[in-house]
């Protein structure tokens, strides 16, 4: 109804909790605002992007792993090849459904100043206009 994350009730987490693993995830709270990006600060931009069926959830979204393949889409080749992700930060702001339309950009914040490490800031939007996901993520040299 509000289209918001529930926690699991407890009778159901009783029932599939022996298939969970005895350790938390790793997460480390990240306080940093990302800004957003537009035409004007993207230093990349990968126009289309459209879901399959695959990539949807039982409510016909899309599932929360297709959006990182998306935000890769628009990352320079030179990162991807020569650069392993070392952090990512995503900020979920809106549903994507399945006859949505994404464009996915990238700015480069850090180039790789000799130091091996590279900053960059995502954001996927709809075609129509609204953010879907704005993300930082932070590249290390292989």
């Amino acid at each position: 109804e509000t289209r918001k994350l529930s926690k699991i009730p407890d009778e159901a987490r009783a029932e599939i909790s022996i298939y969970f693993v005895d350790s938390p995830p790793v997460v480390e709270k990240d306080e940093q605002k990302i800004p957003k990006l537009d035409d004007r600060t993207a230093d990349y931009i990968r126009h289309g992007l459209t879901p399959r069926w695959s990539d949807l959830d039982l409510n016909q979204h899309v599932n929360n792993v297709k959006y990182i393949g998306w935000i890769f889409e628009s990352a320079p080749s030179s990162i991807m090849e020569d650069h392993e992700l070392a952090a990512m930060t995503l900020e979920y702001r809106r549903e994507c459904k399945r006859d949505s339309v994404v464009q996915s950009l990238t700015s480069v914040l850090d180039e790789d100043g000799g130091c091996g490490e590279i900053e960059c800031r995502h954001l996927l939007r709809l075609d129509g206009g609204g953010d879907v996901v704005k993300g930082r993520t932070a590249w290390r040299r292989k």
